[in-house]
């Protein structure tokens, strides 16, 4: 997926403009520049799928990995072969951002699954919050069809695991190896990807560094 163009990134702050007014209370922009930081947030955002998706290829690839993980992953990767050489900027920006969305809600789904069932996060970043942020610019309902479908993975994802008897063993050994601290693994993530969202009972904003 390439980063935004100069256009898009154009069409990004216009579509912001028109979008803000509209996002959950719970999202507290600054002031005098929500619109910019709102921008800039979604390009770290979108730059940063690449990056997650090479920390689980990593993860697969020492592990032993495969069946059902290892075809979530590669579905994952799917929802960015988009030829975005036929779209118009406003075309390829929805398509980045939709694309974007897909691949960080399964990744987080994936990670969560694999922390909760086997104590073994791939990655050591939580994207909810941002993931929310993202939810709410794309809008309902097609953020939350694009929710459902991603929990319909992870439907699939949870009886495939019931089945694998061998996998727990596999991801014992894998974190003997490299350790059990995904911040370790990938530092890199944990350095790239300060976009996180304070709520608004917490006396915050969205913070972008």
């Amino acid at each position: 997926m390439p980063p935004l163009s100069t256009q898009s990134s154009e069409f990004l702050i216009a579509y912001l403009n028109e979008r803000v007014q509209h996002l959950h209370q719970s999202i507290r922009l600054r002031e005098g520049d929500g619109t910019a930081a709102l921008a800039s947030f979604i390009k770290k955002y979108i730059d940063l799928v690449p990056d997650l998706i090479g920390a689980f290829e990593d993860f697969i690839a020492h592990a032993g990995i495969n069946g059902e993980i290892a075809r979530q992953l590669t579905t994952a990767k799917e929802f960015l072969d988009v030829p975005m050489d036929i779209m118009s900027a406003e075309e390829g920006l929805e398509a980045s951002m939709y694309q974007a969305y897909l691949a960080h809600r399964l990744l987080e789904e994936l990670n969560d699954t694999l922390n909760a069932q086997f104590n073994c996060p791939v990655i050591p970043i939580n994207m909810t919050r941002s993931n929310l942020i993202v939810h709410h610019i794309i809008g309902e309902p097609f953020a939350n069809q694009i929710d459902s479908a991603i929990q319909l993975l992870n439907d699939k994802l949870l009886a495939s695991l019931r089945k694998n008897h061998r996998l727990s063993l596999k991801l014992q050994d894998y974190r003997s190896a490299m350790g059990n601290d995904p911040s370790d693994r990938f530092p890199c993530l944990t350095e790239s990807s300060n976009i996180r969202l304070l709520f608004k009972s917490q006396n915050s904003r969205v913070r972008l560094n």
